[in-house]
């Protein structure tokens, strides 16, 4: 008997266990409506997994959706009851969150649905909020809630793997390694906009690939919401998501090339009205949101935060607001995770500093790579400088040989494969640049960098061929 059907046979056996294990939890009421909420999401996850008509397909991804699941729930329980926030100290985005969350539950349950007034500008506590009134408001939910989204963006991993045309076995791996990507673990395990952000993401990527390789109306729609729920949560990752696919689209769509500019063009002129739709500021930010997208192109904006924001040595001072350029207050949804709660000394030790060099063409083009180069690779082990740092280690080491084996497969596959590739390198290459820009705290840098680290990860297969002959008995036994 697989693995999937011993979950399916015995699903109502789990689910009676975790409601008893539940009740015997009542000293702690966010652990009872916790578990009792675990069980809700595998059951309707397994739900729809049973609805896949390829058995092969079938077991395989609802082995890896329960692999993750379980690890992430683990991870979650673990940073929740430890209180493990070696970066962010409690001063992080998800106090806010969690906050704004109670607040909206707490509207709910008194029939105002409004949203108003709320000290974040996009809607991740908005939904946390509807599940807070539903269910319990207790930040333990909305925690969980991610480490589900987490094993949904596993699952697309694993789809678009296919997609370029890799095995199934390879599919499955580059999944699990999502299962165990620190930063994924870590600040998913928190109440952050990562999970649904990346989720969106990953979607998006599967989108292109497919609209690419043959179009229809229906993916490109699913691509467009997808993009939209990115560039809501991130304007800039949703940018380069509409920029890869656009680039994507003229290079590499298999239609003649009438055909080619006429549905480009189309697609081109829907795609600007999304930052409109999605982003704070709606219409009066612009087609393709214009007034948000120059006023970070400033370079007085570019140099602030660069230099100033996150400067290794705080000023005695608070640190002086942005330059002429930036989105005003009120636009707040605007302003990139990555430029927020600045000027209180918070991580500043996380930080290196990247001169801009603007004021000579060069100088900056050199700075700017490294800055580049840093947004990929960093932190350097010797910029470690705290005691906390050394949980990064487990991700940047692994990271160096896993991009060597990347790079690896892109330098032997191009040619034949650069239909499957470049889509995906575009995107990572688009979010990077947009990173280094702005940020050289390394802290901030491994958070914002991971929609384009999951996409490079996609690629691995290409450059470590021996990903489909490793043997693993218990996957080869219950799931291939």
């Amino acid at each position: 008997m697989d693995f999937l059907k011993i979950i399916s046979k015995y699903q109502n056996f789990i689910i009676i266990g975790c409601l008893l294990l539940a009740v015997s939890s009542f000293l702690s009421q966010e652990l009872a409506f916790g578990l009792i909420f675990i069980a809700f999401l595998a059951s309707v996850s397994f739900f729809f997994i049973n609805k896949i008509k390829n058995e092969k397909q079938k077991k395989v991804l609802g082995s890896l959706f329960l692999i993750v699941f379980l690890l992430h729930v683990l991870a979650v329980f673990f940073v929740y009851y430890a209180n493990f926030q070696p970066f962010s100290g409690g001063r992080g985005d998800f106090i806010y969150y969690n906050l704004d969350a109670q607040k909206i539950s707490e509207r709910l349950h008194q029939g105002n649905f409004s949203i108003n007034g709320l000290s974040t500008g996009h809607l991740y506590p908005v939904i946390v909020g509807y599940l807070y009134a539903a269910i319990t408001p207790k930040i333990l939910i909305g925690e969980l809630l991610n480490a589900w989204l987490v094993a949904l963006i596993a699952i697309f991993i694993y789809l678009i793997v296919r997609e370029i045309g890799r095995s199934e076995k390879e599919g499955f791996i580059v999944g699990l390694i999502v299962a165990v990507y620190p930063s994924l673990a870590f600040y998913s395990s928190l109440l952050l906009k990562e999970a649904i952000t990346i989720l969106f993401v990953v979607i998006g990527l599967l989108m292109i690939l497919k609209v690419i390789k043959e179009f229809s109306w229906k993916n490109f729609i699913i691509l467009y919401l997808a993009t939209a729920g990115v560039t809501h949560f991130r304007f800039y990752i949703g940018y380069a998501l509409i920029f890869a696919f656009i680039i994507s689209w003229f290079l590499l769509s298999k239609f003649q090339i009438k055909k080619r500019i006429i549905y480009g063009i189309i697609m081109f002129v829907l795609m600007g009205f999304l930052p409109q739709i999605s982003m704070a500021g709606g219409w009066s930010s612009g087609y393709f949101g214009k007034t948000n997208f120059t006023s970070f192109l400033n370079p007085n904006t570019i140099t602030y935060y660069r230099e100033t924001a996150y400067a290794p040595v705080a000023p005695e001072e608070e640190a002086p607001q942005p330059g002429p350029g930036l989105a005003p207050e009120e636009n707040k949804i605007s302003i990139p995770v990555i430029l927020e709660n600045t000027g209180n000394g918070n991580g500043r030790e996380s930080s290196t500093t990247i001169k801009t060099g603007l004021e000579n063409p060069i100088t900056f083009l050199k700075n700017t790579i490294l800055s580049f180069v840093f947004s990929l690779l960093g932190p350097y082990p010797w910029q470690l400088k705290k005691i906390t740092h050394v949980f990064l280690l487990p991700e940047i080491i692994p990271w160096y040989f896993i991009l060597f084996f990347i790079i690896k497969g892109i330098v032997e596959n191009i040619r034949k494969e650069y239909k499957v590739m470049l889509p995906l390198l575009f995107f990572s290459i688009l979010v990077i640049g947009s990173l280094c820009l702005f940020m050289t705290n390394f802290g901030i840098t491994t958070r914002i960098r991971m929609p384009a680290v999951l996409a490079l990860l996609c690629l691995l297969p290409f450059g470590l061929k021996l990903l489909n002959n490793i043997k693993i008995p218990f996957l080869e036994k219950y799931v291939f």
